[in-house]
């Protein structure tokens, strides 16, 4: 169905408290079958107080990893309205495939129960989580995808500005960078998304925090070296394009990569979308590339 018959149908669709446990449902459910578990993973279920806040999360290990110092903090999409580790599993065993290290995916509390700041502590709580666990806080890679993208950069950004320990690289993929929308709203004419519009995310992100703010990176900031991938098609382009240049601009290494005719977060669909085996296959040069530079530094 193109493009121009879904974003209608998508854009009526009611994002309310009486709807939302089912359309969860419906996307965990979507979500398993486009992203199987690959054989050979372990699922770790986390449910375990930290300082006082309770973390509900995944910690998700293919086959292949190794490192025992190292892991991934996954922030997963959905529009702070929806997805949950459980739905991420698939993905979570390709990029701990890809990487060969453990991702730990957070469940975080959803809007419109629990708005902004609920999911942001969560994040802080499951990072807290990780190091209280033994992993060496020089080696935790911060990730996440669409308003994930956003909750693990305001993360890292909170870090530096307060001083405290910065992540050892960000991941990003299709990340929103303006809850305003103002970025993608302006190009949504060239917009092949077959799913994601204007009325559809204003919903969601209403839901999420009465103030929508704008991801600003101010200049000095300690910031790790991150990869952005995004599709040429989808709603959010503009706003992978603009936060790669917002690091750039800050004096951060960002590696952007566009995917040409792919529509938002393409690596959740291996099952149908090829690319994105190659699109995880990059991820894991990139943590490679910053882990060895990591202990390159430290010896």
């Amino acid at each position: 169905m193109a493009a121009a018959t879904i974003q209608p149908i998508a854009a009526a669709a009611p994002v309310e408290e009486r709807t939302l446990p089912v359309a969860r449902r419906i996307v965990d459910q979507v979500m398993c079958s486009v992203a199987p578990v690959l054989d050979g993973t372990t699922v770790e279920r986390i449910r375990d107080g930290v300082d006082g806040e309770l973390v509900c999360a995944e910690l998700v290990r293919a086959a292949n990893v190794g490192d025992p110092s190292a892991a991934i903090l996954y922030v997963h999409g959905g529009g702070f309205v929806a997805g949950s580790a459980r739905g991420y599993r698939g993905f979570a065993s390709r990029l701990s495939m890809a990487t060969r290290l453990p991702v730990l995916v957070v469940d975080y509390r959803l809007a419109p129960e629990y708005p902004s700041p609920a999911a942001q502590m969560d994040v802080v709580a499951a990072h807290q989580w990780l190091l209280n666990r033994g992993y060496d806080p020089d080696r935790v890679i911060i990730s996440g995808d669409s308003a994930g993208g956003f909750l693990a950069t305001d993360f890292a950004l909170t870090n530096a500005r307060i001083g405290a320990l910065a992540p050892l690289g960000m991941v990003l993929f299709s990340p929103m960078a303006d809850l305003r929308l103002g970025l993608a709203s302006a190009a949504q004419r060239r917009s092949r998304d077959a799913f994601l519009s204007h009325a559809l995310s204003a919903k969601a992100i209403r839901h999420f925090t009465a103030h929508p703010a704008e991801l600003r990176i101010e200049p000095g900031l300690a910031l790790p070296p991150t990869l952005i991938q995004y599709g040429g098609a989808e709603f959010f382009a503009p706003d992978a394009v603009a936060l790669a240049e917002r690091l750039h601009a800050a004096g951060a290494y960002c590696e952007l990569q566009e995917w040409p005719d792919q529509t938002h977060v393409f690596q959740m669909m291996p099952a149908l979308v090829p690319e994105a085996r190659f699109a995880f296959g990059a991820v894991g040069r990139f943590t490679d590339a910053v882990l060895a530079s990591a202990e390159a530094s430290a010896s």
